[in-house]
């Protein structure tokens, strides 16, 4: 790539032109711009920028986003299934998002899904957590992740790291999806909770806790868990309340928020419209919950607490492809762009681990790359229109 302007999300700077040379997927140099001859295939960025690709650290590939997604998930083969997340990784890497964590498979799927995937090159990379353990009867648990006893936390994990799961997913509170739950009550037994984290960093894998209530997100930081989703902080009155002391207890422990903004956003709209995209009496203090995720951004800034970025995508209209408008949302709660950019890059290969392998436009690293008309370190919008994407040095959309 020829006379390209280097975004770094680390550095918050953008270079002079450069040129960013290739070889087997990787990114084997960058040099100022005409100063080393090269040889092979020249594409000529004539100025523009070239940055990381995009990490969404949130996402539910089983479903399509659609109108009902459980009802169209729920009438669906698991053939269909399968077509459906190999779809939505697709629409996810045409918009520059080139890995996404799926934060929620049923057990059933898991391997079939990473086999399907494997086999299509101009999908994102997806990094897995299965299907979610959860109580009898909590959040998500149709997904298959029910837990009782530690045997039943023992034997979902070892049998979902050898299904290729690198993460586990823990459903700490209740969630608008799901009858019978509280997103106001920390839901799940303190003692397995501790368990499931001992026992999935005994197979190398971390752990992600779906976390609505504040006595929920305190208990995940007691047991030592690596991310917090959605963290809306709410008191057993089902009203948001922000907890600076809880915040700076998760900072200090190096976990990092993942919040989920734009499904919020996209769904509370529709629940004010009259639609009704979720289906929990328990959620009686729903728009406020999801409205309060904008508010939440400012007071995780404030805190020091990493933000990870993630769109929580599939939900009704919450589609694959918005992680921009995810970025541009941390912008207006007091994120700079910088620090926006970060979370969907740096930062967020630094949660998964996969620092090594991407996140920075930086020689050795895999060739995941977008390309822009304008800086994103200066305006975040223009990521909502890459002019170009790169995944493993295979030219993706121009």
């Amino acid at each position: 790539m020829l006379n390209a302007r280097v975004v770094d999300p680390g550095t918050g700077t953008s270079s002079s032109p450069s040129d960013v040379w290739l070889q087997a997927g990787q990114i084997s140099r960058v040099t100022p711009a005409g100063r080393v001859p090269g040889a092979g295939n020249v594409l000529d960025l004539k100025g523009n920028f070239v940055a990381p690709g995009m990490m969404d650290a949130h996402v539910h590939l089983a479903f399509d986003g659609g109108d009902d997604p459980k009802a169209t998930h729920q009438a669906s083969s698991d053939e269909e299934i399968i077509a459906q997340v190999v779809a939505n990784a697709r629409i996810a890497l045409r918009a520059g998002i080139t890995t996404v964590r799926d934060c929620g498979t049923p057990r059933r799927l898991l391997a079939p899904m990473r086999a399907a995937l494997g086999m299509a090159s101009d999908v994102a990379t997806v990094v897995h957590c299965g299907a979610p353990l959860c109580r009898v009867g909590g959040h998500a648990h149709d997904m298959g992740g029910e837990v009782r006893t530690r045997h039943d936390v023992h034997t979902l994990i070892a049998e979902q790291h050898a299904a290729g799961a690198t993460w586990i997913k823990l459903m700490a509170s209740g969630g608008g999806f799901t009858p019978g739950t509280s997103p106001s009550v920390f839901e799940f037994d303190p003692v397995l909770l501790r368990e499931a984290v001992v026992i999935a960093g005994s197979y190398g894998m971390k752990t992600a806790a779906h976390a609505h209530a504040s006595s929920s997100i305190a208990a995940c930081i007691d047991a030592g868990v690596h991310t917090l989703e959605h963290a809306s902080m709410l008191g057993p009155d089902e009203r948001c309340s922000p907890d600076p002391g809880l915040l700076r207890r998760a900072a200090d422990a190096g976990i990092h928020i993942v919040p989920t903004v734009i499904a919020a956003d996209i769904v509370s709209r529709q629940l004010q419209e009259g639609r009704q995209v979720l289906a929990n009496p328990l959620d009686r203090n729903v728009v406020a919950r999801l409205e309060s995720r904008f508010t939440n951004v400012t007071e995780f800034l404030h805190s020091g607490v990493s933000i990870v970025a993630g769109t929580d995508a599939g939900p009704a209209h919450v589609t694959f492809d918005l992680l921009a408008r995810e970025l541009e949302r941390y912008v207006a709660a007091g994120l700079t762009a910088q620090h926006a950019l970060k979370s969907a890059t740096t930062e967020a290969a630094s949660m998964l681990g996969l620092e090594s392998q991407v996140g920075r436009v930086r020689p050795g690293l895999w060739a995941d790359l977008i390309f822009t008309s304008a800086d994103p370190l200066q305006d975040i919008t223009t990521l909502q229109t890459p002019l170009g994407v790169l995944k493993r040095g295979l030219l993706i959309a121009h």
